[in-house]
């Protein structure tokens, strides 16, 4: 019973997976690695995030989400709310 179970959970990760959205948002106001450490947990810990990447170099991250559980609004959101400026988004190609 337990390997069949695992299967499906496999199968249903899969299907999500079709599902998933990637985006580069702009993320102005990082200043240290503390700052993209506090936006990645932030993000990651969000319903729907399946995949989190922050650059202080670059100042944005790359967000891989499925949009039938969380809009880019709520992710721009919750970036601004914990004090850093969420701006330009760029769909990246699957």
């Amino acid at each position: 019973m337990g390997c069949a179970e695992n299967s499906n959970k496999s199968k249903q990760t899969d299907v999500n997976q079709a599902d998933n959205v990637s985006v580069e948002i702009s993320i102005e106001g990082m200043s240290c690695m503390s700052c993209v450490a506090n936006v990645k947990k932030t993000l990651s810990d969000l319903n729907g995030i399946n995949e989190v990447k922050v650059s202080l170099e670059n100042k944005n991250a790359t967000i891989h989400y499925n949009p039938n559980i969380i809009t880019i609004d709520k992710i721009k959101q919750s970036i601004n709310e914990i004090g850093y400026n969420a701006g330009t988004v760029k769909k990246l190609s699957q």
